[in-house]
């Protein structure tokens, strides 16, 4: 069974429904939770501004890491309510690649990750971050999809 499960959130609905899952999955298993957040440090570079107003970059990054608190900190919660040991991440670079080295340096054994719906042609695809890890992951991933719209609905 899966003993160092490693969830990546970035604090949406679908990251929160992954990290449900993986905490059950750890609980049931004896196992440990990491939880890791990327400040995707590339995408905020590319903002217009970003390079050139200091002040904007670093008002920015103060939002983002404000972010990997709280979103680490709701799953640290669930895991705690739970019984299940936790740490956290926070690293800064491309999403899929940060998720790939946390998920080998902490020797985990399962990677959970959330998958964004989409619509349209795009519902063939995972999702650039999630496709990227599970093309390149040396450990079982284990994807969890989005509500749908009709299921959106049923649940309010």
């Amino acid at each position: 069974m899966f003993k160092k499960i490693m969830i990546a959130s970035d604090g949406s609905e679908t990251s929160m429904r992954a990290a449900e899952l993986a905490v059950e999955l750890a609980r049931l298993s004896e196992g440990s939770i990491t939880v890791i957040y990327v400040v995707d440090i590339h995408r905020l570079a590319s903002l217009p501004g970003y390079t050139s107003f200091p002040s904007i970059s670093g008002r920015l990054m103060e939002l983002m890491l404000k972010e990997s608190e709280q979103a680490t900190a709701e799953v640290g919660e669930m895991a705690w309510d739970a019984g299940v040991p936790f740490r956290r991440i926070v690293a800064e670079g491309e999403p899929s690649d940060e998720i790939l080295k946390g998920a080998y340096e902490s020797g985990s054994d399962l990677l959970v990750v959330g998958r964004i719906g989409r619509s349209g042609l795009e519902k063939i695809m995972l999702g650039s971050v999630a496709e990227k890890v599970v093309r390149h992951s040396k450990v079982p991933v284990l994807i969890v999809p989005a509500l749908s719209r009709w299921q959106n609905r049923l649940q309010n």
